[in-house]
């Protein structure tokens, strides 16, 4: 009896063991009928995420069996995935997956090469014969992508909000069978209200390309649904970062900001092309000279590089292992309609005392000891 009692227990927590596992973990890794799959890489132009997110993407597919750990040499940029891709597709050494060098889109944020490339990459995938799987990456790829003009499975990767962009139907549907966009409907919610309870501000301003897919980049519904539930204004400034150079973009971004600085009290730094850590602190000027405090939507680097505060991700590690298992459930015969999008990364306080300093800001009791980073000096030059 005793025998017969132990044996029905083993089951039994065997059962459990076998329901607490991830459904991933029952996926192993196989070819596309003794071929490798042929993976292709879509963007609308560089992007400092996008190369941290497809480098944590392939380290979770090497941590999941797919491929040999990859030792990642040093890049020219960071927002460079061209170089990275090429690298990619001759360097990576797997038995199931073939990043396909030629199967690389990207833009520049030129609105004439979108739709050449948008052109050519849907007569490619339209055939469904060349290409398994597609990441795109952004906004704009998944603007392009997501539609019933092919069938090829799309994960779409670092955007701001696929559903306010018309990417995806809803958090909990793509809309298209073949279509998956990670979402956090609100993230940048939930990081205005931290900022406005810290801060208590009274006009908080916001420079934007005025596009619909830039007014989706500076978060101005969101931050429009904070302001309206808080009680403070908005105060925003058109500065163009589609179709024109960089230098031109920087230059437009600075005017904004000169503009706003003397009549806002906090300003948000959202995605725009002069809003990078390459071009802070020096972006930045007009609001140290008015001791304008600072948010940053994508930090830490940008608290790093001048800005006061932010609530973001430590590490892209989190969110590449999520998208690993979301690749290795679509090769395995899901559709990726059926998968969850809704993925919010673990968070981090970031604060930059030196900035805090130089606005002569009081940092609230307490929120240094709490915060995961704290720098004590600007990186870069400012005057």
């Amino acid at each position: 009896m005793r025998t017969r009692i132990r044996g029905i227990l083993i089951i039994a927590v065997s059962a459990v063991l076998l329901l607490m596992l991830p459904l991933w973990s029952f996926a192993a890794p196989r070819t596309n009928a003794e071929v490798r799959w042929r993976i292709a890489y879509y963007e609308g132009g560089p992007w400092v995420d996008y190369q941290g997110e497809l480098i944590a993407l392939v380290d979770g597919l090497a941590e999941l069996g797919w491929l040999e750990p990859v030792a990642w040499p040093s890049f020219p940029a960071a927002d460079d995935v061209v170089y990275l891709w090429a690298w990619m597709a001759e360097n990576i050494q797997s038995d199931y997956l073939e990043f396909v060098e030629d199967a690389f889109w990207s833009s520049g944020w030129n609105t004439l090469m979108r739709e050449e490339n948008r052109a050519d990459a849907l007569r490619r995938l339209s055939t469904g014969a060349d290409i398994d799987l597609v990441l795109a990456l952004g906004t704009w790829a998944g603007l392009d992508l997501a539609n019933n003009e092919h069938s090829v499975p799309t994960l779409v990767m670092s955007t701001n909000n696929p559903i306010q962009a018309g990417i995806i139907v809803s958090a909990s549907d793509s809309g298209y069978d073949h279509v998956h966009a990670r979402t956090d409907p609100d993230r940048f919610i939930r990081q205005i209200t931290v900022f406005h309870n810290l801060l208590g501000f009274e006009r908080l301003g916001i420079i934007f390309d005025d596009t619909p897919e830039g007014r989706t980049y500076a978060v101005l519904d969101d931050a429009a649904l904070v302001a309206d539930r808080m009680g403070f204004e908005l105060v925003t400034c058109v500065a163009p970062d589609t179709d024109v150079s960089e230098e031109e973009a920087l230059n437009s971004a600075m005017a904004c900001i000169a503009k706003l600085a003397p009549e806002v009290d906090a300003f948000l730094i959202t995605s725009h092309l002069a809003l990078t850590a390459e071009h802070l602190p020096s972006v930045l000027v007009s609001l140290f000279e008015h001791d304008v405090p600072t948010w940053a939507l994508e930090g830490p680097d940008l608290v790093r590089r001048g800005a006061l505060m932010s609530i973001q991700r430590a590490s892209y590690e989190s969110i590449g292992k999520w998208q690993a298992e979301n690749v290795n459930m679509i090769l395995n015969g899901t559709r990726p309609r059926d998968l969850d999008q809704v993925f919010e990364e673990p968070k981090s306080i970031v604060l930059n005392l030196e900035v805090a300093r130089r606005i002569g800001f009081e940092i609230p009791p307490g929120l240094v000891v709490v915060a995961d980073v704290v720098y004590d000096e600007i990186e870069g030059d400012l005057p």
